[in-house]
């Protein structure tokens, strides 16, 4: 195997390299456009521990409509959704996800107002994605996931849990994200760190 070339690759010397160009490209991506009239069958995972299957029929500002597996359209304001992953999926992401006991028994959300959420930065979530760092997702409500960002926009995260299970967290539903050693990389962590990486 080849050295690595002295004082690291570009990534290595500035892991923000890119961010810009990547946020121009992917900032305002969202699910609820993508998908809207689509025929992906999706399980959205809301607050209150509730679910519910369907396809999203069309997209407003801050609400969809979803065409349940009944046949009947129901309107959801997306800050009630934590995450969705494909119907087909459900079993396997009910499977791999862990549980934050003290947060499911007093869970938070779900918070209407941005000053009230648990930010994450760009510039904190775009290096960890180039590195594939394996991360812990906890919801509001103590759900842990377990993955690997793939991509993000200004309102989701793209993770890939174990076995390629591909998950769209929503970020105003995340409180807190951790690596392997348990550090933090919540906006609020980061900045009492007065480090990013």
């Amino acid at each position: 195997m080849g050295k690595r070339p002295r004082g690291g690759t570009a990534e290595e010397k500035n892991p923000l390299a890119g961010l810009t160009e990547y946020l121009e490209a992917h900032q305002r991506n969202s699910i609820f456009v993508r998908e809207a009239g689509g025929e992906t069958s999706w399980c959205l995972f809301l607050h209150g521990d509730q679910r519910r299957k369907g396809k999203i029929l069309r997209d407003e500002t801050y609400e969809f409509e979803l065409v349940t597996e009944e046949g009947v359209t129901e309107k959801i304001h997306k800050v009630k959704v934590k995450m969705l992953c494909g119907a087909a999926d459900e079993e396997e992401v009910l499977g791999r996800l862990k549980v934050n006991e003290a947060l499911k028994e007093a869970p938070e959300g779900p918070h209407f107002g941005p000053r009230y959420r648990h930010h994450i930065k760009n510039k904190t979530l775009y290096p960890l994605m180039n590195r594939r760092e394996v991360l812990f997702f906890t919801t509001l409500e103590g759900e842990v996931l377990r993955g690997i960002v793939t991509g993000f926009s200004r309102f989701e995260i793209n993770l890939n849990m174990k076995g390629g299970v591909a998950v769209v967290l929503l970020r105003h539903a995340v409180f807190d994200v951790r690596d392997k050693k348990g550090r933090s990389y919540t906006k609020e962590a980061v900045e009492k760190a007065g480090k990013l990486w």
